[in-house]
């Protein structure tokens, strides 16, 4: 992320689509063409808009995978193979759905190099592997082109199909691949919780901020203004409403819905025959709450629990979090 010093704080929650489908829809060509161009001092190019938050949905779950397998091998072994049972068919559907979504979204089909000499659970993870870092290839290749004909578009003065491009680029090609990696996450989250309790999902979050926490520490090095900026960054591109305020001793980010968990939420996971479960009980799992949803229980440890053990304080302080209207707001501290 880029930012110029001057760009104001409620600037921070608006995405560089919507800044360029504002420009579209008052005439300004050149002002668009800019913009998607040399980006907002946020995103770098329309290009470049959302590929850090899919790149980093690509290594987090290539972490949760590595994580699976040695999960699955700590049950007993009377459970063992319904656990795996049950992983292996979470696994098949969600490459399944990401392979239908990858032909809808770009008319292609994604070519997931075999996996030899890997049968079971171990070839399963390793064919979803190759699938995500696939399917990360084609977003990135199609990303580019879409941005390359919102130019082309905007070059031949014609901002409304520019303006159409611009919402498919975000809404029909980026979105939903978003949503389904968010949902595989926290299918995985609740594959842990059902089949090996609270206790082991703690430590799976634990074991996966482990594996993020390069980035953790680069968070650590900012000044809380540019931490702020950069977590409003992150927010936003989950496709929530994201609102930034500030006083002596803090910045408060607000998401109204948030766009992970919160819209997640608001969108029926959590209810109906394959209905995401919660989380019981107050503890770091839950932020202290009685009932948490279980996507939202990675957010108290990677961004509190794990930042506590290695700098001595939380990055994020939740207040009220996981709202049942989708809503979650944190703190980020000046001292």
């Amino acid at each position: 992320m880029e930012r110029g010093p001057e760009e104001p704080l409620g600037e921070w929650g608006r995405r560089l689509s919507d800044r360029i489908r504002e420009a579209l829809d008052a005439g300004d060509l050149t002002g668009a063409r800019r913009q998607a161009l040399e980006g907002d001092g946020q995103s770098r190019s329309l290009e470049k808009e959302y590929a850090l938050m899919y790149k980093g949905l690509g290594i987090t779950i290539r972490i949760l995978l590595d994580l699976l397998g040695e999960t699955a091998a700590r049950g007993a072994a009377a459970d063992r193979q319904a656990a795996e049972r049950a992983l292996v068919n979470l696994l098949g559907r969600f490459r399944g759905d990401m392979l239908a979504l990858l032909q809808r979204a770009y008319g292609v089909s994604a070519a997931v190099p075999g996996v030899s000499g890997e049968a079971g659970l171990e070839g399963e993870l390793a064919r979803t592997a190759r699938l995500v870092a696939e399917a990360e290839r084609l977003f990135s290749r199609e990303q580019g082109r879409r941005a390359a004909e919102v130019v082309q578009a905007i070059n031949a003065g014609k901002p409304h199909r520019a303006r159409g491009l611009v919402d498919r680029k975000e809404r029909d090609e980026y979105l939903p691949l978003h949503d389904r990696l968010i949902r595989f996450m926290a299918e995985v989250f609740g594959y842990v919780l059902t089949q090996f309790g609270s206790a082991e999902l703690y430590r799976f979050h634990r074991a996966t901020a482990e594996g993020q926490r390069r980035g953790f520490e680069q968070w650590e090095r900012l000044p809380a203004a540019e931490f702020a900026r950069a977590t409003a960054f992150l927010l936003k591109q989950h496709m929530g409403s994201v609102e930034v305020r500030e006083d002596r001793e803090k910045f408060t980010i607000v998401q109204t819905p948030c766009g992970s968990g919160g819209r997640l939420r608001l969108a029926g996971a959590y209810s109906g025959p394959e209905a995401l479960p919660f989380v019981e009980g107050r503890g770091p799992l839950t932020a202290e709450q009685e009932r948490f949803p279980v996507y939202c229980s990675h957010c108290p440890i990677w961004n509190g629990v794990a930042p506590v053990e290695w700098f001595g304080h939380p990055q994020w302080v939740f207040e009220n979090p996981s709202r049942s209207d989708g809503s979650c707001t944190l703190h980020i501290y000046k001292r």
